[in-house]
């Protein structure tokens, strides 16, 4: 079970809990969203239809307000869009049985901070308040970030086949839209993915041999720049140097790199807390003006060291949005 990503408050006569604006057309479904959030946000409304919750998020001035998007009078991209034309401060998570990456898109480009199945209310939606009110997104799947233009975004996962499953399609995604791949991780990973690849009818021996894919251990890189037990910020720098040249020269200056990683994950195996957090934050530095998309993957098991928990807050704030992926 993951830490959750959130800033501690101290309920008292005042209630300092986050407020939230629960819609949905499903009063089951508000019923059950209203019991999970009890705990650790004030709930201080709730709506049935879109423009009810226009008027009471207008009215209430929540933190957040949690949309389904089919809804009538307003959907939830509509109550969305007037609640940014209205200059609403909340944050909005969209909660839905909409699994499309198209739909994700558009919920990230309309203004929302998250986006949550409602298959997946108990693992994600909690997580995914918690996030948005931290000025991250949150997503459900690594497919749903593959077309952003640049960033550094983490996706945390069970160890599992279904992991592997999601990592091969957003691999593969990018492989097939003719964009540089890197993956950088330990060999389960590495074979895993290779593996799908071949199964969903792409090469990735192929793709080596054309330049689009790197394909490297997260061990060996590590070594590249780790000195003292610390990563090196002008080894660092050196190397994103030579990954960007590699990029201008295999796609052009106007390409995009994407890069796959697990290196500060196998950090956090050796117990090496402060310099897995450091890589990241270092990473952050570095990419922050390179079209570079870069996926950090963690697998829970990551945060069962004693100490984790604070290494769990600084890994989520070294990065722009968050992914889950877990079966449910």
């Amino acid at each position: 079970m993951l830490p959750r990503c959130k800033t501690p408050s101290n309920v008292s006569r005042v209630d300092t809990r986050p407020s939230v604006v629960l819609a949905d057309n499903h009063k089951q479904v508000l019923e059950i969203v209203t019991r999970l959030l009890a705990s650790d946000f004030n709930v201080v409304g709730t709506a049935e239809d879109g423009r009810q919750a226009l008027d009471l998020s207008l009215r209430l001035d929540p933190d957040v307000v949690v949309l389904d998007i089919r809804m009538p009078d307003l959907d939830g991209f509509q109550t969305l869009k007037e609640l940014r034309r209205a200059g609403s401060r909340a944050k909005v998570v969209l909660l839905t049985m909409y699994e499309s990456d198209a739909y994700v898109a558009a919920a990230i480009n309309s203004g929302a901070k998250g986006y949550v199945l409602k298959n997946d209310i108990y693992s994600d939606l909690i997580s995914a308040i918690d996030h948005a009110l931290a000025g991250r997104l949150f997503v459900p799947s690594l497919t749903s970030l593959s077309g952003a233009a640049s960033g550094h975004a983490v996706q945390f996962h069970a160890n599992d086949r279904h992991f592997l499953d999601e990592a091969s399609r957003f691999v593969g995604g990018i492989l097939r839209s003719g964009e540089l791949m890197v993956v950088i991780g330990n060999e389960e990973t590495r074979t895993g993915i290779d593996g799908r690849l071949k199964e969903r009818g792409i090469d990735p021996d192929t793709a080596v041999a054309q330049g689009q894919y790197i394909v490297m251990d997260a061990a060996k890189s590590l070594a590249n720049f780790m000195r003292d037990g610390r990563p090196d910020a002008n080894l660092l720098a050196g190397i994103t140097a030579e990954l960007d040249r590699v990029r201008i020269s295999a796609r052009g200056p106007q390409a995009r790199l994407t890069l796959f990683g697990e290196m500060a994950p196998s950090l956090l195996r050796e117990g090496n807390l402060e310099a897995a957090v450091e890589l990241e934050c270092l990473w952050d530095e570095l990419t922050r003006d390179l079209p570079f998309f870069t996926m950090c993957s963690y697998a829970d098991e990551c945060f069962e060291v004693e100490g984790s928990r604070a290494v769990f807050q600084k890994v989520c704030a070294a990065h722009y949005a968050v992914s889950h992926s877990f079966t449910t």
